[in-house]
């Protein structure tokens, strides 16, 4: 299917980050699954219970960067000034997740203080891998991530085998992470860049009166899955909340294939859309959506072996939940497409439309985890999961069908074609 879609250095950049973030991924779900099967469902629940703040505050103190920096094809900041403000945002972001643990969740603040070295150090590796991805280099960062993740996978193995303390073995992830941004920083080098903090402050203010609020976007839509873990971990318990992100775990494997498909795209995305060429712009979405809803329907092959496949992975009390897996399988549907419609967004450059967004997708998700989940359990998680992406999808395709409408009669084009995705515009 792919081959069909994407040709030439497409293709080959394709299968670097498929390949790159599958890896990513794996190492990721080894954790849940020594976790399960070492010590119990309830310690992989707080794992997950950390996770659901740490990575909606990596997503904030992102502030989308790298979705920017690869789209800016004029160059208008430039590396140095993303670089110099993704380095003060890891120190901050480091600050905040390990203040959050140890004054609210001192039982467990050292799994907050583990990841907060390991995810700081992926936010300065990632704007570094931005700067490969703008140049179309999938290979280079591909690559590394493959070897952070090999590397994260063994350190893993090996201190869950001999640390008795499954907080204290996680200390394996931040050790990875660092090895791994220091040769990012070497193959950096290998690009002969003018490599600086000493920047332009005035282009570092420019960037943060708008990135904030891109951050809070992020913040935002990365919130909106770990609301009904939260909800669960306060009227539920520990187990079930391990039970919940076991079985969302395995749609975080199957989105390491949008996120290929996504990262992909999105220099292309911003050229055509720059270059006014609409029909080349919808295009590649619609074969991004072709590929994707494809994928995400595949996972209801797993449901009637969920029986024997996921107590394989974790432990036996992952069975007898067909109807919660088929609510998250088709929340993650629709949860893929809005992947890929924001990626739209983003080469669009219409991210202020994502704040207000995001933020009435969280109120509803709010609003729907407090009326289902305390009453339902894990089943109510379920359908708060899949309304809300539902939702997103919907809203995201809204946006971007209302502004091409508006950049067709602006520039004198027939809008009729963009509502069944038939525009030629621009070819």
């Amino acid at each position: 299917m792919v081959k069909r879609f994407l040709k030439g250095d497409q293709a080959k950049n394709y299968y670097y980050s498929f390949f790159g973030n599958l890896a990513s991924a794996a190492s990721q779900w080894v954790v849940l699954m020594l976790l399960s099967k070492l010590y119990g469902t309830a310690q992989m629940g707080d794992y997950a219970l950390a996770m659901a703040w740490i990575l909606p505050l990596f997503a904030f103190f992102s502030f989308q960067i790298r979705n920017i920096h690869v789209s800016d094809q004029a160059g208008e900041y430039g590396f140095n000034v993303f670089l110099k403000i993704r380095i003060a945002c890891a120190l901050l972001f480091f600050v905040t997740v390990t203040s959050i643990g140890f004054l609210f969740y001192k039982p467990i603040a050292t799994i907050f203080l583990l990841g907060a070295f390991f995810k700081s150090f992926e936010l300065v590796s990632d704007m570094i891998h931005a700067e490969f991805h703008k140049r179309k280099k999938n290979e280079v960062y591909g690559k590394m991530l493959i070897f952070r993740s090999i590397l994260s996978i063994l350190l893993n193995v090996a201190m869950f085998s001999m640390v008795k303390s499954y907080q204290l073995a996680l200390i394996s992830m931040p050790l990875a992470y660092l090895c791994s941004m220091l040769i990012d920083f070497r193959l950096l080098k290998g690009l002969k860049m003018n490599i600086s903090l000493k920047v332009d402050n005035s282009l570092v203010k420019k960037f943060l009166m708008t990135g904030v609020f891109t951050g809070l976007s992020l913040l935002l839509g990365y919130m909106m899955p770990n609301i009904p873990r939260l909800i669960l971990d306060k009227y539920r318990s520990s187990f079930e909340l391990g039970l919940f992100s076991g079985y969302l775990s395995l749609i975080i494997m199957t989105r390491i294939f949008v996120q290929a498909v996504v990262q992909n795209s999105l220099p292309y995305l911003a050229q055509y859309y720059d270059a006014c060429n609409y029909g080349k712009f919808i295009s590649t979405l619609k074969k991004e959506a072709v590929i994707i809803t494809g994928l995400g329907l595949l996972q209801f092959v797993l449901v009637p072996f969920s029986n024997l496949f996921f107590p394989l992975l974790f432990n036996k009390d992952f069975s007898d939940n067909h109807i919660l897996l088929c609510l998250i399988f088709a929340g993650s549907v629709f949860s893929f497409l809005g992947f890929v419609l924001n990626n739209a967004v983003n080469a669009m450059k219409i991210l202020h439309m994502q704040l207000p967004v995001y933020a009435s997708l969280v109120a509803l998700a709010f609003v729907l985890g407090y009326l289902l989940i305390p009453r339902y359990g894990l089943n109510g998680a379920g359908w708060t999961f899949l309304t809300v992406n539902l939702c997103t999808a919907a809203l995201l395709l809204l946006i971007i069908l209302l502004k091409l409408r508006t950049k067709l009669k602006t520039e004198g084009s027939s809008p009729d074609n963009i509502v069944d995705f038939k525009v030629t515009a621009g070819e």
